[in-house]
This record gives C-alpha cells, sequence and structure tokens, in this order.
C-alpha cells in the first residue's frame, strides 16, 4: 500500500493541476445578436452594437469594413472588447460588421450583417467621433492639434475645451484645430475636450465620452551627486556618479574647471554615472579643481533643476 500511494498522489496532482487550466470550448456556439439586426437602415449615427454575453468566452472581436468584406474600401474598427456593447459613430453609406466570441483557445465563427446609415440633413441624433489627441493622451507641448471626423451635412464644429468648467468654445468650419493650451510652466494640467456639428437648423450632440489631453510641463525630480563627496579626489579610473531618476530620458553632466561654469564640457547619458576617461581631463594643478553639476530631462524634454555644484581634483 506505501508503494501504491504516492503514484495515486502524483495522478491527483495531475489531474487538479489541469483542472485549473480548462478552457472552454466554444467554437461550435454562436452569438445571439441583439442590435443592429441584419439589412438595418437608420439616420442615427451613432450605432450601438450589441449582443448577449456567450458563456466560456473572454472577449470578443469585432470588425467594421465599408462597403462589404468582399469588396472592402476601407477598414474602420478592428478592435477586442471585453463587454458586449461597443459604440461608433458612422457617416452615411453601406457597411458590413461582423462579431466572434474568443478565449484563450477557442473562437466562435463569425457573424456577419448588413448596415446602412441615410443620409439626413437633421443633426439632432448624430455624434463626432473624436480621433485626436486621443483619449487619455500626454504632451509635453501647448499648443495641440484636436481632430474629429466629419458628417457630411454639417456646415461648422463647435469644439469645446474644459479645464474643470469650460476653458474655451469655439466655432470652426473644418475638422480640426490646431490651438494653444494655457498650461501653467513647470505644472501638468489636464484638459477635456469634445466636439459637435451644427448646420442651418440643428446641431448635433456632443459625443457622449469626452476625451482627455494631458499637457505635462513638469520636469523630473533633481538628481542627487554621489561621488565624489564635496571636495573630494578622484582617479581617472573612478566614474562621477549620481542617483538614477525614474521616468527621465537621459542626465546631462556638466563640467567644468571654474565655478561659474564658463568653459563647461558637457555630456548626455542614460545611465547614472560617467568614466572620468570619458571628460578627457588632466590631472589638477596643486590647489586647483574641476566643478561639476547634473539635470535631467523627462521624454517632452522638460528639464529638472540643476544639482548643486561640486569640485573635485583629480590625481593619476
Amino acid at each position: 500500500m506505501k508503494k501504491i500511494l504516492p503514484f495515486i498522489i502524483a495522478i491527483s496532482c495531475v489531474w487538479a493541476c489541469q483542472k485549473d487550466f480548462v478552457v472552454s470550448n466554444i467554437s461550435k456556439k454562436s452569438l445571439k445578436i441583439n442590435a443592429p439586426s441584419d439589412n438595418a437602415s437608420t439616420t442615427i449615427n451613432l450605432v450601438t452594437f450589441w449582443w448577449d454575453v456567450l458563456d466560456g468566452a473572454e472577449q470578443y472581436n469585432l470588425q467594421i469594413v465599408k462597403p462589404d468584406f468582399t469588396n472592402t474600401v476601407q477598414l474602420l474598427v478592428d478592435t477586442n472588447v471585453i463587454t458586449n456593447k461597443f459604440n461608433f459613430a458612422l457617416k452615411p453609406g453601406t457597411y458590413q460588421w461582423r462579431v466572434k466570441a474568443t478565449n484563450a483557445g477557442y473562437s466562435t465563427p463569425y457573424q456577419t450583417f448588413n448596415l446602412k446609415i441615410d443620409t439626413t440633413s437633421d443633426l439632432s441624433e448624430q455624434v463626432i467621433n473624436l480621433v485626436s489627441p486621443a483619449k487619455g493622451a500626454i504632451v509635453g507641448n501647448t499648443a495641440v492639434t484636436f481632430n474629429w471626423s466629419s458628417i457630411s451635412v454639417a456646415k461648422k464644429y463647435r469644439l469645446q475645451i474644459n479645464e474643470g468648467l469650460i476653458l474655451d468654445t469655439t466655432l470652426v468650419s473644418k475638422t480640426s484645430l490646431s490651438y494653444n493650451l494655457p498650461a501653467a510652466k513647470s505644472n501638468t494640467t489636464a484638459y477635456t475636450w469634445n466636439v459637435k456639428a451644427i448646420n442651418d437648423f440643428s446641431e448635433s450632440q456632443f459625443n457622449p465620452v469626452s476625451f482627455t489631453v494631458t499637457v505635462d510641463l513638469k520636469g523630473p525630480t533633481t538628481p542627487v551627486l554621489q561621488f565624489p563627496a564635496i571636495n573630494g579626489t578622484m582617479k581617472t579610473s573612478d566614474s562621477l556618479k549620481w542617483n538614477a531618476n525614474v521616468d527621465i530620458l537621459y542626465d546631462s553632466v556638466y563640467v567644468a574647471d571654474d565655478s561659474l561654469f564658463s568653459n563647461v564640457f558637457q555630456v548626455r547619458t542614460d545611465i547614472n554615472y560617467i568614466p572620468v576617461s570619458d571628460l578627457s581631463l588632466s590631472p589638477n594643478a596643486l590647489g586647483t579643481f574641476y566643478w561639476w553639476k547634473v539635470r535631467a530631462f523627462d521624454k517632452f524634454g522638460n528639464p529638472s533643476g540643476y544639482t548643486s555644484k561640486r569640485k573635485f581634483s583629480l590625481t593619476q
């Protein structure tokens, strides 16, 4: 009995481990589509694609093309979503769309449907697709170009920018606008933006989901010098060292033979040390020193403050 027990335990472990990784075979299942129905026609351009949740599915692949999958001119959407609804605004025209459920090992067949968006001059049920800056974008410049999709019967578009309260609302005749946001220097400022379409007798809704763009003008934390110590002595085989900041693109190291840095040697590096041999420095004469300092730059080019400056003497 003692010889059989380890075998039973091993088999039980294999069965239990495999049980944790069982993937449901959904390949013979079908999604129940709720909307839009096949060959649907509507004048409302904001379409909600909606299907029932399928047991065993981890996500759903949705594709929308114009005019159909046989003679595709434009692929508008090819995305994986974890919910059973997806909103998208379409211009007037004919489209095909399809959706399937997937998991780690299987997928259902695609189900394909035809859809027509009819032309209407009434904008009241229409919605603009916001394009760029993308939702949640972070930029390092106050000059931002906003872009959105067009509606054929629109004459103008109203761009609204908020910073808490409404910052500005601007009327334009095209589908983009370059704008200088009043972001404060050395700060990070978030804005939301949205667009509606307007013609002579109607206007669209704002998109139900405003996009956020953040202007980052805040520099990284100032580095701290580590080696050599104040008034320290270095050998030509040593390295200047400072603490490494996170989220920086590079550090600039400044070395001079005077405290005013009037004759400065500058090195850019993405590591937190510089070998003295890379600086082409000669050993100091007795009683003379070199001076050095560092500052960091982030991916947007925002600089940190300068470190305190230190002096050191260099020997062989």
